[in-house]
C-alpha cells in the first residue's frame, strides 16, 4: 500500500481511534473529580480542629469573664504581749582614753608599741621641749631669790625691832623725846610691812615655779588608765604640738605593700589610743517606734557571728533619753561584762531585746498592706467580697507587719493582692501556699524579729 492511500471506511484501524476519542472525555472527569475529592478532604482536616480549637477558646473565654477571680487567703490572729525586738549594736570600751601632747616639741623617747598592756600612770614616752626646761630653771631662781628676800626683810625687822627696844625706855624716863619713838616705832612697822611683801613674793614665786614644772611634766607621757595600746600615731623623733597633729611621720597606706599598722600621720594630734578590755559596752539605735518599750535595767541578750552558739548578757544602763533628729532613732546603752576578754572594741554585736507590749495588734504577711493614695489598706475576704480596710501600722518587721487598728482576730486576709483585688470585688478564696504562711511566723504567738532599720513593703493596689 502506497503512503498517499487513505484506510478505507470500516476498517478495524478506524474503529480503534474512534474509541479512543470516546473513552478520553471520562478520563478527565475521573481527574476532576479526584483532584476535587482530594481537596474536600485537605480542607476538612485543617478545618474542622482550628473550629474546635475556636470553640474551645470561646467557651473558656466566656466561662472566665463569667467566673470570679481566686485569691490566696490566711487567717490573721492577735500577736502576743510578748515581744522581741533584735537590732544591730557596736561594742565600744567603757574606759578608753584618746592620749594627746600637751607639750610641744619632738619625741625623744617611746616605751610602749601596739598591743602593749600598761598601767595607770605608766610611762608611755618623752618629749623634749628645751623651752619648758629653760622656764623651770627661771622660776626657780626666782624663787630662790623670793627666799632670800625673806630673809632679808626679817633681819631688817629685827634691826628696828631692837632699835626701838633701846629707844623707848629712853623717851619714857624723859632722856629722848616722844618724836624719837614715834620714828623708831614706824620704822619697825615699815620693817614687818616689807617682811609680808618678800613673804607673798615668795608665795607668787612658789606659784609660778609649780606653773612651770607642770608644764615641763607634760614632756612625760603617761596612761591614765590600765589597759592595752590599740594605736600608737606618733614615732621618736617626730615633732608633737600641743595645738595641733604629730608632724615629721608619713600616714601609711591602707592599701600599702607594708601591710603594717599606722603608726604615723596622728590624726587630731592623738599620740596614742588606750583601752581597757575588760568591760565592753554596746551602743544601739532603738526605732522611734519601739522607742517607748527600752527602759533602763532591761535585760539584753548578745549575739556575735565570731562566737556562735555563745550568748552573753547584758542590761540597758542608760539612754540618749532623745530622738535624734537625722535618724529619728533612740541612742541605748548596753553593758556587758566580759571576764575572759573575748569581745573586742568595734565588733559588730545583735542585741535582743524583750518587752510586754499593750496593745500588740494584729500581725500580717507585709505584702498584705497596700498603700495608696488614700492612706494604708489591707483587703480582707468577707462572704466571698473584697473589703479594703483602712488600717493603722505599728511596728514593721519587713516580712511582717503589725496593724494596730483596722483589723480584728479571725479576719481572712489576701496574701499578695493583684490588681484584680478591688473593693467590692466578688471572689473565690483558698489557703495561701505553706511558704506563704510560714513568713508570718507564729501568728497566735506574735513573736517577730527585726533587723536594722524599718523596711515598708507595700504596692499601690485597685
Amino acid at each position: 500500500m502506497s503512503a498517499g492511500a487513505t484506510t478505507p471506511p470500516g476498517s478495524p484501524s478506524e474503529e480503534r481511534h474512534d474509541e479512543h476519542r470516546q473513552r478520553r472525555p471520562g478520563r478527565r472527569l475521573l481527574w476532576i473529580l479526584i483532584v476535587a475529592a482530594v481537596l474536600a478532604v485537605a480542607l476538612l482536616v485543617g478545618w474542622l480542629p482550628h473550629q474546635k480549637r475556636n470553640k474551645e477558646v470561646d467557651a473558656k473565654a466566656k466561662q472566665q469573664q463569667n467566673s470570679v477571680p481566686v485569691v490566696e487567703v490566711q487567717i490573721v490572729h492577735g500577736a502576743s504581749a510578748e515581744q522581741d525586738l533584735t537590732l544591730p549594736g557596736t561594742v565600744t570600751p567603757l574606759k578608753s582614753v584618746h592620749i594627746y601632747a600637751q607639750a610641744s616639741g619632738f619625741l625623744k623617747a617611746r616605751y610602749v608599741d601596739l598591743g602593749d598592756t600598761v598601767r595607770k600612770g605608766q610611762l608611755l614616752g618623752l618629749i623634749s621641749a628645751p623651752e619648758l626646761d629653760a622656764m623651770v630653771s627661771q622660776q626657780t631662781a626666782i624663787l630662790q631669790q623670793s627666799k632670800d628676800g625673806v630673809l632679808t626683810a626679817q633681819a631688817a625687822l629685827r634691826l628696828q625691832q631692837a632699835t626701838y627696844d633701846r629707844v623707848h625706855p629712853l623717851v619714857l624716863h624723859g632722856i629722848l623725846s616722844k618724836q624719837e619713838d614715834d620714828t623708831t616705832l614706824a620704822a619697825v612697822e615699815s620693817a614687818q610691812s616689807n617682811l609680808e611683801a618678800a613673804k607673798n613674793a615668795v608665795k607668787a614665786a612658789q606659784a609660778a615655779q609649780s606653773h612651770a614644772q607642770s608644764m615641763a611634766d607634760f614632756e612625760q607621757i603617761r596612761s591614765p588608765i590600765d589597759g592595752t595600746v590599740t594605736a600608737r600615731n606618733v614615732e621618736v623623733g617626730s615633732f608633737v604640738s600641743a595645738s595641733g597633729p604629730a608632724l615629721g611621720m608619713t600616714p601609711l597606706s591602707a592599701t600599702g605593700s607594708t601591710g603594717g599598722p599606722p603608726t604615723g600621720g596622728a590624726q587630731g594630734g592623738e599620740l596614742f589610743d588606750v583601752v581597757d578590755p575588760r568591760s565592753m559596752e554596746i551602743f544601739v539605735a532603738v526605732p522611734e517606734q519601739d522607742a517607748p518599750f527600752v527602759q533602763t535595767g532591761q535585760p539584753v541578750d548578745l549575739t556575735f557571728s565570731e562566737m556562735p552558739g555563745q550568748t552573753f548578757t547584758g542590761k540597758v544602763i542608760r539612754s540618749s533619753d532623745s530622738l535624734s533628729q537625722q535618724s529619728r532613732t533612740l541612742l541605748a546603752e548596753v553593758q556587758v561584762s566580759d571576764k575572759q576578754h573575748r569581745l573586742r572594741p568595734g565588733m559588730f554585736a545583735s542585741a535582743k531585746m524583750h518587752y510586754s507590749a499593750p496593745t500588740p495588734g494584729i500581725l500580717i504577711p507585709g505584702d498584705s498592706l497596700l498603700t495608696m493614695a488614700r492612706g494604708e489598706f489591707v483587703p480582707v475576704v468577707e462572704n466571698n467580697v473584697i473589703q479594703m480596710r483602712p488600717v493603722h501600722v505599728g511596728r514593721d518587721l519587713g516580712t511582717q507587719v503589725y496593724i494596730v487598728a483596722g483589723l480584728k482576730d479571725g479576719d481572712l486576709v489576701v496574701v499578695n493582692p493583684n490588681d484584680l483585688v478591688k473593693e467590692g470585688a466578688r471572689v473565690t478564696t483558698r489557703p495561701a501556699p505553706k511558704g506563704q504562711q510560714g513568713q508570718t511566723g507564729s501568728s497566735a504567738g506574735g513573736k517577730g524579729s527585726k533587723q536594722g532599720g524599718q523596711d515598708q513593703n507595700g504596692g499601690e493596689g485597685g
